[in-house]
């Protein structure tokens, strides 16, 4: 029994199928978790080391080259890369995506067991890169008094929000802390012959409890404890101090105890406000919205404790990632719309057109209950594919209602109409599904990132499909013998169809009789179509207009914090008096600092106007080099042109990067250039002579240790004061050391107890060192950095630039490659394109088993190219760029243009075997008889995708481009396929001449009714009418 038997058969068992798909369809969406995207891993460790006070060039020689060493014996590695700092090296190694990356940790473990680094060196950490790191909430805290918050702020409210579950780390920025400062009376201290590290050890073990063993009191041991404790600041002076003489002193003989304020070494505002900024980060398995909701309420908790806190969400993804899916959502559902408007319009029966559209909230039940059994998550990729294939899920529907009608007009009972109906093409809907689905397999396997992030999207177009399928081959049968619609012939739309059947048969066999015209126009279309192809900007992701850009402050070298304050002030300035801003908040430290800005949705100019304004009134920055860039949430990567050199000599390198920085500066579209090499900050090294420091009874490394200590201070202890811990710091006062010529005065300890200046042991010698070194696969490597100006294209000025500096006279040795977004986006694109020409590939063998003919298969191949055609011409005319989802839109295509071609195909060949039909003849009957299901399943495909292609819905721009690409080749591949696909089906069958009596044949055949099908038995076997 046939599956649309069956089905007629059994109504209350399809029914209860159906129920049972919608309840759990429910359930599923309220089940599963919500993201931005699907998760990614990315295959790549980072080995960071830490050298405390070492510069990039020892970094470079006494830690990154050791480590390099190590890990270069790790298999496998696609790229090592390192960057050497001041005080830190970072190695990364990538591999490739199918590796197993819980073996590689244990190898890179392994090999770092054998290092062996300076003493000074901190042991090397091991991280795998994730694309969940950043933060998905930050929090502003203010005080509302003059209160210092900062310790409360770490000891109770970061505790308290990592006690929620999921999240994974909460950083703390801005702020001032305050600690106990015992400021060192030089003149006192010089009198009693003290050091420094002689007050901290005093007031070190001033402060302690201990125990001293267990004792018995009758019959019960005691444990013996003692100490001396300090709970105030102030009891801190009364510490006692023993000279060498054997008098006591105390703490205040020499030194000034107080409560202090210690800016750290960064700040942070909030709409030009002091704050303490908490960056709270998540595990990559937690649901983000959940997390976001939990600390949400954390936030009401806190604030309605009347503590003094005003505590503000600055930046919450939950709320994000939820109004991006719900206008994902509110795009499906209009597409759905549409898509049923169609079905109206053409079918003319209420009845017919709900018989049909029923596949559609069907095939999505089905395709969220399997999204949630195969673990994915509700994202703007998976919804995404539901988006693109919303039209293409009545399209079995059609063709099988569309062949019940047929089988209707032979006065059969609705039942047997709709079994016969359905029979009759259900080999033809399982072949144009498999047809269709069969592109995403390649998709589905693609290494890289591609891969990884549009899987999602193949996957629910391949269950919703297959889903609208068994619903065609079931439900809609079962709905038809039921609800038994009518169709209306005598409709103004059905009039206005069969006037165009005509105009199209008769258009159709003129082209016919002038095969070779149709073919060079055919020729001609596609010349044009590579040369739009070179027309169009390339880009790795298009970005969303999420109202967010993002300012870059690097600060001329040496500038200390207080002095970058300046500069982010004088900035924030600027950002505040724009009426289109609706926040901005500021962070930096060391020599860099950055301003996000959210502007206003009723902004009166673009992202990309108002950046274009920022970059112009911050051009005359002094002291610092400022980059304007928009922000989006699905961003992968920062845009601008970059030039990677690399060589075995640093120094050529260096000299070569000013070359190629000068040569990227003549172009007209770069605003400013960088280079990796950018001075780091001015050093001021101390060189210990080792001879004369050991005739004192040093060594050079506690000559240096002392040197640190007079001029940053030593925490000494903690102290608990209250509820409050508080560091204790023996320093000088902050202006003793504040010139390098200061040092010269600065005495080091003997061994006899004497004391003697710094120059009599050392000399200080001053120079500059890079701010980075960079390697990449054991060569040193510089990059030189163009920001684009607004409106011009990364990848052509990329190209142009990458070809001017390759006609440089480059010295030996040295290479040269694109770097940044462009390379991978290189990368990205050369992955697609494999998979398209897979897609292509196994599109014609499905094609080849079909027909059992590779002749045919051929033929119906010919509406592809024409598919891209479209494509590239819909992209210039919507002024977007060749992306990861255009492309993949591509391949989408190459699935679903077959279709058109493969209708007419597969019904002329049933025409000449049934009926023996000269070829010509059967292609124009053919034709005229399929436009009607090939209008409809194009428009419902069509107009499913016009909500996401529009941007209806908030940011959908990741869709958009694909909508894009679908719509313009699906609607250019349609009207090519009905006129060039019979013309080399008739170039390919070798009727190039028409008999004599074919005109009349032919006057007979154009006007016959086009419900003059083939009378089919129940009892033979008929061909496949593929719709």
């Amino acid at each position: 029994m046939t599956l649309p038997k069956l089905s007629v058969k059994r109504p209350v068992a399809v029914l209860m199928c159906v129920l049972m798909l919608v309840v759990f369809g429910i359930s599923s969406i309220f089940g599963m978790e919500m993201e931005s995207t699907p998760e990614m891993s990315m295959p790549v460790f980072m080995v960071m080391t830490r050298y405390e006070g070492a510069s990039p060039e020892e970094v470079d020689n006494l830690v990154t080259d050791v480590v390099e060493s190590a890990l270069s014996s790790i298999s496998d590695v696609k790229t090592m890369t390192s960057r050497s700092s001041e005080g830190s090296s970072m190695t990364t190694l990538e591999f490739d995506y199918n590796t197993d990356m819980d073996e590689k940790y244990d190898e890179i473990n392994e090999a770092l067991t054998r290092l062996r680094l300076p003493d000074s060196a901190d042991d090397p950490t091991i991280m795998e890169m994730s694309m969940d790191s950043s933060s998905i909430m930050d929090l502003s805290i203010r005080a509302n008094a003059d209160d210092n918050i900062y310790s409360y702020i770490e000891n109770t409210v970061v505790p308290e929000l990592e006690k929620i579950s999921g999240v994974s780390s909460v950083d703390m920025r801005g702020g001032t802390r305050e600690y106990v400062k015992v400021e060192l009376r030089e003149e006192e201290m010089e009198q009693y012959g003290l050091s420094m590290t002689d007050i901290s050890s005093a007031i070190a073990s001033a402060d302690f409890t201990t125990t001293a063993g267990e004792i018995n009191r009758g019959n019960i041991s005691l444990t013996l404890e003692g100490g001396v404790s300090y709970d105030t600041y102030e009891s801190l002076e009364t510490i006692p101090i023993s000279l060498a003489s054997g008098d006591i002193i105390h703490i205040s003989d020499v030194a000034t105890v107080s409560m202090a304020e210690e800016q750290m070494n960064n700040i942070s505002r909030y709409n030009g406000m002091d704050n303490i900024r908490l960056s709270i980060s998540k595990n990559q398995s937690a649901n983000t919205i959940e997390i976001c909701n939990e600390i949400s309420e954390k936030v009401d908790e806190l604030n309605g404790q009347g503590l003094g806190l005003a505590i503000e969400i600055t930046n919450n993804s939950g709320e994000t990632i939820y109004e991006n899916i719900m206008n994902v959502v509110s795009t499906l559902l209009q597409g759905l719309v549409l898509s049923m408007l169609v079905l109206v319009v053409f079918l003319g029966d209420w009845r017919a057109a709900l018989i049909v559209a029923t596949s559609m909230p069907l095939s999505v039940f089905a395709a969220l209950v399997l999204m949630a059994a195969f673990g994915m998550t509700i994202n703007i990729l998976s919804l995404g594919g539901l988006v693109v294939g919303i039209g293409m899920m009545v399209d079995n529907s059609i063709v099988v209602i569309d062949s019940c009608f047929k089988m209707q007009d032979g006065i059969r009972t609705y039942d047997d109409a709709a079994i016969a109906g359905a029979n009759l093409v259900n080999g033809a809907v399982i072949a144009s599904t498999i047809t269709t689905i069969v592109v995403f397999l390649p998709i589905a396997l693609m290494d890289g990132m591609s891969g990884q992030l549009f899987k999602d999207v193949g996957f629910t177009i391949v269950f919703s499909l297959t889903a609208s399928l068994i619903s065609a081959l079931t439900l809609v049968p079962l709905l038809f013998a039921k609800f038994r619609p009518v169709e209306k012939q005598t409709s103004a739309v059905n009039r206005g169809l069969h006037k165009l059947e005509r105009l199209y048969g008769a258009l159709l066999d003129k082209a016919l009789c002038h095969k070779l015209i149709v073919v060079a126009i055919a020729i001609v279309m596609l010349a044009g179509t590579f040369v739009m192809f070179t027309q169009i900007d390339s880009e790795l992701m298009p970005m969303s207009d999420e109202g967010s850009i993002s300012i870059s402050v690097t600060t001329k070298t040496g500038l200390n914090i207080d002095e970058t304050d300046q500069i982010m002030t004088q900035l924030e300035a600027l950002v505040a008096e724009q009426p289109d801003v609706e926040s901005y908040s500021m962070r930096g430290g060391g020599g860099s600092a950055s301003i996000t800005v959210t502007l206003k949705d009723d902004r009166s100019m673009q992202t990309d106007e108002f950046i274009a304004l920022m970059r112009q009134e911050t051009a005359y920055v002094e002291n610092a080099s400022v980059e304007v860039e928009e922000r989006s949430s699905m961003s992968f990567g920062s845009r601008g042109v970059q030039i990677n050199l690399s060589g075995s000599n640093l120094d050529v390198l260096e000299q070569t990067a000013n070359e190629v920085k000068e040569v990227m500066q003549e172009f007209d579209g770069i605003d400013s250039v960088s280079t990796s090499l950018s001075d780091g900050d001015p050093r001021a090294q101390i060189v210990v002579d080792s001879v004369q420091a050991a005739a004192i009874g040093t060594t050079p490394s506690a000559v240096l240790s002392t040197v640190r200590n007079m001029i940053s201070g030593i925490e000494a202890t903690t102290l608990q004061e209250s509820d409050q811990e508080y560091s204790v710091k023996v320093m000088y006062p902050e202006d003793r050391f504040y010139d390098v010529s200061d040092l010269s005065g600065l005495m080091i300890s003997t061994r006899s107890g004497g004391q003697v200046p710094l120059t009599d042991v050392a000399t200080i010698v001053y120079n500059n060192s890079p701010s980075q070194i960079q390697r990449e696969d054991g060569d040193y490597q510089v990059s030189i950095t163009g920001q684009t100006a607004i409106g011009q294209s990364d990848s052509s000025l990329s190209g142009q630039i990458l070809a001017r500096v390759l006609q440089m006279n480059l010295p030996e040795g040295v290479t040269v490659e694109e770097g940044g977004s462009m390379r991978t986006m290189n990368e990205e694109f050369n992955a697609i394109y494999g998979a398209l020409a897979t897609a292509i590939f196994l599109v014609f063998v499905v094609m080849a088993i079909q027909f059992e003919s590779l002749r045919f298969s051929l033929v119906v191949m010919f509406s592809v190219p024409f598919a891209m055609t479209g494509a590239f011409l819909a992209l210039l005319l919507t002024d977007m760029s060749i992306s990861m989802t255009s492309l993949i839109g591509l391949i989408m295509l190459v699935g679903i243009v077959v279709n058109n071609a493969i209708v007419l195909v597969d019904y002329t060949n049933i025409l000449r075997r049934e009926q023996g039909l000269t070829a010509h003849d059967a292609l124009v009957n053919s034709g005229r008889s399929r436009l009607r299901p090939i209008l409809m399943t194009t428009l419902t495909t069509v107009l499913g995708l016009l909500p996401s292609a529009f941007g209806f819905g908030g940011n959908v721009e990741m869709m958009q481009s694909m909508s894009v690409v679908v719509i313009g080749g699906l609607t250019l591949s349609t009207l090519v396929t009905l006129i060039l696909v019979p013309t080399v089906y008739l170039l390919f069958d070798g009727e190039d001449r028409r008999k004599k009596g074919h005109k009349t044949g032919k006057r007979s055949l154009l006007r016959r009714n086009r419900r003059e099908q083939p009378q089919v038995s129940d009892a033979a076997p008929v061909p496949p009418e593929f719709f």
